[in-house]
């Protein structure tokens, strides 16, 4: 019997901790993928490090969301000579454009369509709504099998325990998230959509419409007046783990609203295949948090 290709464990390098940890969980007893970009700083403006590039340089294979989300990865993957799964190339995961605009409800007529949708105006947080995580599992399943035909059989044992897995953690956070359906919320930047629709909640502005760019303060003034006038009613002002919390707690003291955190990449959860899990069940424990919190 012919023996089965070793792979090594440098040959796939995946670019966020959520996306590595579902591709740890894909590739179980073939290899170890590698994870370029760490929870530890924003994926949004962060400069590439000798280790990530010495990464990228080893690997065969790079798997990442897209220009939309670790953009900086973005140029250094023009000169990569391996082969590239860019999530948002494919036709079965829907993006979510970016919104635009100071608030959004029902009568605002702010839409996804008031500017023209890009590679990289794009809300990228796919991995916050586990209903996606499941068509990423059949996006990147395909992709491994393509390049690894031997391990076929493996991998798609593999996909198929993991989706169990994606679907039990949706059923349970969903039990958790069911008394805060239909509730608003105000936070730092617009990466929470995939979140609200899995879980029936809603951000109702933004705190920055560019995670990069500090909010003006006729931005500011603006949220503060329809606050103060009813005009929207969010529960909590969210801010993420890399922002300033000194600065989004004094954002918050300007709406009178609590202020809490969420940790999109979970930062001090270690890598690896149960780690989206862990962060998933961190990131609701927080909203929650925040949600019951007091002005």
């Amino acid at each position: 019997m012919e023996a089965i290709p070793v792979v090594k464990n440098s040959e796939i390098a995946a670019s966020i901790k959520p996306m590595h940890s579902l591709i740890c969980a894909l590739t179980k007893g073939m290899t170890n993928p590698r994870l370029l970009v760490d929870g530890n700083f924003s994926p949004h403006n962060f400069q590439i490090m000798p280790s990530q590039a010495m990464t990228i340089k080893n690997a065969k294979f790079v798997i990442w969301i897209g220009p939309s989300y670790a953009k900086p990865l973005h140029m250094h993957l023009q000169n990569f000579k391996g082969k590239i799964l860019c999530l948002q190339d494919s036709k079965l995961i829907k993006f979510k454009p970016l919104r635009t605009g100071t608030f959004w409800d029902e009568h605002s007529s702010c839409s996804h369509h008031d500017h023209e949708v890009n590679q990289i105006n794009l809300d990228g947080h796919i991995w916050l709504d586990p209903n996606i995580m499941l068509q990423v599992v059949d996006v990147v399943l395909e992709f491994l099998i393509e390049n690894y035909p031997d391990h076929k059989e493996l991998l798609e044992a593999n996909a198929a325990a993991y989706r169990v897995r994606l679907e039990k953690l949706y059923k349970h956070l969903s039990l958790r998230m069911s008394s805060y359906k239909g509730k608003t919320y105000i936070i730092s930047h617009d990466g929470n959509q995939y979140f609200d629709n899995a879980f029936g909640t809603k951000t109702i502005a933004t705190i920055s419409i560019d995670p990069s760019v500090p909010p003006c303060a006729g931005h500011m003034l603006k949220l503060r007046r329809a606050v103060l006038d009813g005009e929207i009613n969010p529960v909590c002002l969210f801010s993420e783990h890399q922002m300033d919390g000194v600065l989004a707690e004094s954002y918050a003291r300007t709406l009178n609203i609590p202020c809490a955190v969420l940790d999109y990449l979970g930062t001090h959860i270690p890598a690896g295949e149960y780690a989206y899990e862990e962060i998933m069940e961190a990131y609701v424990n927080s909203f929650i948090e925040g949600m019951e919190a007091e002005s």
